[in-house]
């Protein structure tokens, strides 16, 4: 019994993670891109979903999703290395896929967490929406479609102001991004 109820506890404690949660810089975008692009290949045909890269241990751990991520919020500064990871992608679709249907559940689950952590305490949580809202946009540029829970965050969402630096907006489209543009009441 005792344990019951502290795994009911546990189900609303903060998502705890091995790998920084907070957003990174454009700097640090970048780097990220430049440790990662050389390893994709190994990562691609290995099983581990969040591999550890080579060089500061700042480094977020390798995933398709925070690629793709530091890709998207890069822009034009990153074509060169987004050409390098397209190719490698080509190569090795097959296994591309198969992260993708990983990591999408991992993603779902992680920001299903934070949505219900948020929806159990709405004032301990709002602030965290800047950095957990990059789960949502990791499963978008992942592919996946939207989910149950936007109707829940369309509920409680403010519109407003790029939840990031000015300088990314231009680079989520707003019809596609729209929870990136606003706040959580």
């Amino acid at each position: 019994m005792l344990r019951g109820v502290h795994l009911i506890r546990l189900r609303f404690q903060p998502v705890v993670h091995n790998f920084p949660i907070l957003m990174s810089t454009l700097a640090q975008d970048r780097q990220f891109l430049e440790a990662g692009i050389p390893e994709l290949q190994d990562y691609l045909l290995s099983k581990e979903l969040y591999a550890t890269l080579p060089g500061p241990f700042t480094l977020p751990r390798l995933t398709l999703g925070g690629l793709l991520l530091a890709r998207q919020r890069l822009g034009p500064q990153a074509d060169s290395l987004a050409a390098q990871m397209n190719e490698i992608r080509s190569k090795w679709q097959a296994a591309w896929d198969a992260k993708v249907q990983h990591e999408v559940r991992a993603r779902s689950d992680l920001w299903k967490n934070y949505l219900i952590d948020y929806r159990e305490s709405p004032k301990s949580y709002r602030d965290e929406y800047p950095q957990q809202v990059r789960y949502r946009a990791m499963l978008t540029l992942l592919g996946e479609e939207p989910s149950d829970f936007d109707e829940m965050v369309k509920a409680v969402f403010i519109p407003g102001d790029f939840v990031w630096e000015k300088e990314c907006a231009e680079r989520f489209p707003r019809d596609t991004f729209w929870f990136l543009f606003g706040k959580l009441k």
